[in-house]
């Protein structure tokens, strides 16, 4: 439902195809593991590749995307860069202060300048208690950045990651996070503006960041469709997709 969303078909546009839309298709972590038993592919006996163009290059800030504050960490790497013109410095990487399973981080970040009120948080009743909270004494403003994940953790808490049973949740979701983190420490280019194809992109078909091609290409919009949560914020089943009534949109099949 995601990847058909209306505001998802740049590429369509850009290339005058009605019905194509920038994400072919989407797969869980759980659905990719199932499919890579049934085509018993055996890891350890694959040779070591280097990974598709465009985005097969990675670096630390991409990596740490999966946790809650990760998106967070790797914007203010990218930030401090552009906005001081030096490399983040060494209390940016790692910046603690967003990191953990804690359902609200908050901290003072200073750039320049400038210090800015942040918060990184993860479940969307966390977000719910912390949006009544400053809007209710109005100092939602304060903030110049507010990171909201809606699983618990990050999408390393997702619902399509490999299933837990209860006494493990919280030691296999700080496993995961672990991970990453020690994927990001492992990295030596790690902010997302280093990337190198990160720059080629930008350099041979986006422009410059914020260009007129960046924002309609990598930006989307959302609209307000509360009207359609009940009292209790939960879903009519006349709008549940699962339901006899919901007509998914029409696909086009692309090579």
């Amino acid at each position: 439902s995601e990847i058909m969303r209306p505001q998802l078909s740049s590429s369509g546009a850009y290339w005058k195809t009605d019905g194509m839309q920038d994400t072919d298709i989407c797969i869980t972590t759980r659905e990719l593991a199932a499919w890579i038993k049934e085509e018993n592919i055996d890891f350890d006996a694959l040779e070591d590749s280097t990974f598709d163009k465009v985005f097969g290059e990675s670096s630390g800030g991409g990596k740490i995307f999966g946790n809650s504050g990760g998106v967070m960490e790797s914007a203010l790497r990218s930030a401090y860069y552009f906005h001081t013109g030096e490399k983040a410095p060494a209390e940016f990487i790692p910046f603690e202060p967003v990191r953990g399973l804690n359902g609200v981080k908050e901290a003072d970040v200073t750039i320049g300048e400038h210090t800015l009120k942040i918060a990184a948080i993860s479940g969307l009743g966390n977000a719910r208690k912390f949006l009544d909270t400053h809007l209710a004494d109005n100092t939602l403003t304060r903030y110049s950045f507010i990171e909201v994940m809606a699983c618990p953790g990050g999408c390393i808490g997702g619902g399509g990651q490999p299933l837990v049973k209860m006494p493990q949740v919280k030691k296999v979701q700080q496993a995961r996070i672990d991970s990453l983190y020690q994927s990001d420490s492992n990295t030596n280019v790690k902010a997302s503006w280093e990337n190198p194809e990160i720059k080629e992109l930008y350099d041979d078909f986006l422009g410059n960041p914020l260009s007129e091609r960046s924002e309609e290409f990598l930006h989307t919009t959302y609209e307000d469709q509360s009207e359609l949560l009940g009292p209790m914020k939960h879903v009519t089943p006349q709008t549940n997709p699962m339901s006899k009534q919901y007509k998914p949109p029409a696909t086009t099949e692309k090579k």
